[in-house]
C-alpha cells in the first residue's frame, strides 16, 4: 500500500494476511481502503491522509509491460491529488550496517543471500535471489567466537541462537519461510584451525531442518540445509573479524509444488564496510 502525506510519497508494505484482521486504527484505515476496491485483493493502493483512495494496480497482462501498465494505472490517483512539489531529500544507506560493522549496543546484522537452482532451467530463467538479513543481539553475537583461542579448540552454538538461522530454509517471503519455533533441529559447531599473528581462524559446520504452515493456510513447506563456513576473530582486542557460511539446501513447497527444489544460501558478516579480511 503506498499513501500520500502531505507534498510527498510514504510507500508503506503491509503483510495482507495481518493487516486485514489488525484491530486498531491501522486496521481500520485498510479495511476502508479494501471497501473502496472492493473486487482488488491485494496490489498497490493510492490513498490519501484521509484515506481516499486515488488509484490502485493489481492486475497486469505481461512482465515486460508491467512498469507501464502499473503507472498507466497510478497516473489518474497523482492526477486527482494534485500538484507534488519535489522532495530535497540526501542520500542515505538505509541499512548502514547490514552485513558490516557493530551498532553501538554490540549487536550485528549480518546479511543473507538464498538462490534456486533449477535443473534444465538457465540461469536467467530461475527466480531472482533472496536479499535478507539475520539480526543478532551482542549476547547472540558473543556465541560465534571462540571460547578458548587457541588451535584445535571447539565450541557448539547455543540452539537458541542457531534458531535465528531459520531463514535459510528456503525463499524467504512471509507466506513460506520458517520461523524460530519452527526449526525442527538445528546444530552449529564452531572450530579454531589456526593462530597466527594474533588471529584466531576459525571453521564451522552444522545442519539445520524446519517448517512452516503457510498462511494461506495451504498447507507445510519444507526446508533442509547443511553449512560449512569461516571466520576470523581478533585475539588483542577480543572481537569477530569476519564471517562467512554457506548452506547447501533442499526445499519443498506445499503440495503439489512439494518437488524438491535445490538452493544455495550465504551469510556474511566483516568488521569495516569495503575491507575485506
Amino acid at each position: 500500500m503506498i499513501e500520500f502525506i502531505s507534498s510527498h510519497f510514504v510507500p508503506v508494505a503491509q503483510n495482507l494476511y495481518l493487516i486485514r484482521e489488525a484491530r486498531g486504527p491501522a486496521g481500520d484505515f485498510f479495511r476502508g481502503i479494501q471497501k473502496q476496491r472492493p473486487n482488488q485483493y491485494q496490489g498497490l493502493y493510492l490513498v490519501n491522509a484521509d484515506g481516499k483512495v486515488l488509484a490502485s494496480h493489481q492486475q497486469f497482462t505481461s512482465e515486460k509491460t508491467w512498469t507501464n501498465e502499473l503507472l498507466a494505472d497510478l497516473k489518474p490517483g497523482l492526477k486527482a491529488f494534485g500538484e507534488v512539489n519535489p522532495r530535497n531529500a540526501k542520500h542515505i544507506d538505509p541499512l548502514p550496517h547490514r552485513g558490516a560493522g557493530a551498532r553501538d549496543d554490540g549487536s550485528v546484522v549480518l546479511a543473507l543471500y538464498v538462490r534456486f537452482g533449477i535443473k534444465g532451467v538457465p540461469l536467467r530463467e530461475v527466480p531472482d535471489p533472496t536479499i535478507d538479513s539475520i539480526p543478532l543481539s551482542a549476547p547472540e553475537w558473543a556465541n560465534w567466537a571462540p571460547l578458548k583461542a587457541e588451535a584445535g579448540a571447539t565450541w557448539n552454538v547455543p540452539e537458541g541462537v542457531a534458531r535465528r538461522f531459520s531463514r535459510v530454509l528456503g525463499p524467504s517471503d512471509e507466506d513460506s519461510m520458517p520461523r524460530p519455533k519452527e526449526v525442527q533441529s538445528v546444530q552449529f559447531t564452531g572450530k579454531v584451525q589456526s593462530v597466527r599473528e594474533s588471529i584466531a581462524y576459525l571453521v564451522y559446520e552444522g545442519r539445520i531442518k524446519g517448517f512452516h504452515e503457510t498462511q494461506s493456510n495451504k498447507g507445510r513447506c519444507h526446508g533442509e540445509a547443511t553449512m560449512t563456513g569461516v571466520g576470523a576473530y581478533e585475539l588483542n582486542n577480543g572481537r569477530m573479524l569476519s564471517m562467512t557460511l554457506v548452506f547447501d539446501g533442499t526445499f519443498r513447497g506445499v503440495k503439489p509444488y512439494d518437488q524438491p527444489a535445490r538452493y544455495s544460501a550465504v551469510v556474511e558478516w566483516r568488521r569495516e564496510k569495503g575491507k575485506k579480511q
